[in-house]
């Protein structure tokens, strides 16, 4: 029935959108200023109508954990594009490291929010310039999940992506005086994958060696373009240029 309920919603949604001719982007016309603002009424709620009410379960408030399940936990100003097209009412969203969510909310000032957006690679949020997607991925032992990649890279050939996440971890006590205890917390982690001809994307070891040897047949000048820039591949800024020197190769 939920997946069912969300089939019907992005229908409804894509209804709307074309009814329009997807002109959510376009600025007001003053001359036609009354059917703007049924345009604009139709967006505020088709942006409402993308979220849908949260089934995790709430944690025992009263537990002392240290970090947080976000990367940052104030809600950010946001965007949506539904089918590659840009809508034009926004809100105010945040990313769950630990739920792989994205959650939803009305004003910048909220702490808590119950909305989380529908999962679906034709609905893709920005975050303060971070662009969303839900994607299947493969993980390190080959099974392939289905989860939101943050997009840094895509080119005709490669595409590639960050996939931040939060992992909690139970409190541990020390047995004996040589032992360490630890707090149960959340410890984050960054990942990069990428994704070659529109393939499946896969892990990257984030070392000079795996990245080099991933371009094979073009690793030779690859590495001599990281020598040549004095790259550092653990840096994202400078991975991007690797990728995007290797594109056209």
């Amino acid at each position: 029935y939920f997946w069912k309920k969300i089939e019907m919603k992005k229908l409804t949604l894509l209804s709307v959108l074309l009814s329009y001719g997807l002109s959510f982007s376009q600025p007001a016309n003053p001359a036609n200023g009354g059917n703007m603002q049924r345009i604009t009424n139709y967006g505020q709620q088709a942006f409402i109508d993308f979220g849908n009410k949260s089934l995790r379960q709430k944690g025992n408030s009263n537990r002392i954990i240290q970090g947080s399940q976000y990367f940052n936990e104030n809600f950010k100003e946001a965007n949506l594009k539904y089918f590659g097209n840009d809508i034009k009412e926004g809100g105010y969203m945040r990313y769950n490291g630990f739920s792989d969510e994205i959650e939803m909310s009305s004003t910048p000032g909220n702490l808590e929010s119950d909305v989380i957006l529908i999962k679906s690679k034709d609905v893709v949020p920005v975050i303060e310039g971070e662009k969303f997607i839900y994607l299947p991925y493969r993980l390190d032992d080959g099974r392939a999940v289905l989860g939101y990649l943050i997009e840094i890279f895509s080119g005709e050939k490669l595409n590639l992506y960050l996939k931040k996440k939060k992992t909690f971890m139970e409190a541990v006590e020390a047995r004996t005086s040589l032992e360490n205890s630890f707090p149960a917390r959340y410890v984050e982690s960054t990942d990069i994958y990428v994704s070659v001809d529109g393939d499946t994307p896969i892990p990257l070891k984030r070392t000079k060696k795996s990245i080099i040897s991933f371009f094979d047949s073009n690793s030779s000048e690859v590495k001599a373009f990281i020598k040549s820039n004095r790259l550092k591949v653990n840096d994202i800024k400078s991975l991007i240029k690797i990728f995007e020197f290797a594109e056209k190769l």
